[in-house]
């Protein structure tokens, strides 16, 4: 079995206050194909505005069971932990045992 490496399990808040949830090895540059039109189908027809939380695990298959479990919660849980990311990943621990780690964004949009 070979090393686990790092994936980012990322929300973006759309132009219609919408949020949208994936995952990607590298979220910057996956989140620039949101900008840009090739990202999601939804993405496409919910323009994104900027992203909300990125939080990082090891191994594809971790980081698909937190986006899928962020994506299974409404969106009053979601906006609360955007606002608080510990209670997120004190959830993601004690519902799968996955550490994840919030990762700093500011990310400048200057090419799009």
């Amino acid at each position: 079995m070979g090393k686990k490496v790092p994936y980012h399990i990322y929300i973006i808040r759309c132009q219609d206050s919408s949020l949208y949830t994936g995952i990607a090895r590298e979220w910057h540059k996956r989140y620039i194909e949101h900008l840009e039109g090739r990202g999601a189908k939804y993405t496409r027809s919910h323009k994104p505005q900027v992203i909300e939380g990125v939080w990082e695990a090891f191994g594809r298959s971790e980081a698909s069971k937190v986006e899928c479990f962020i994506k299974s919660i409404s969106k009053n849980k979601k906006e609360s932990f955007l606002k608080g990311s510990e209670d997120l990943i004190r959830e993601v621990f004690e519902r799968f045992q996955i550490e994840i780690r919030k990762i700093e964004h500011e990310f400048v949009q200057e090419h799009v």
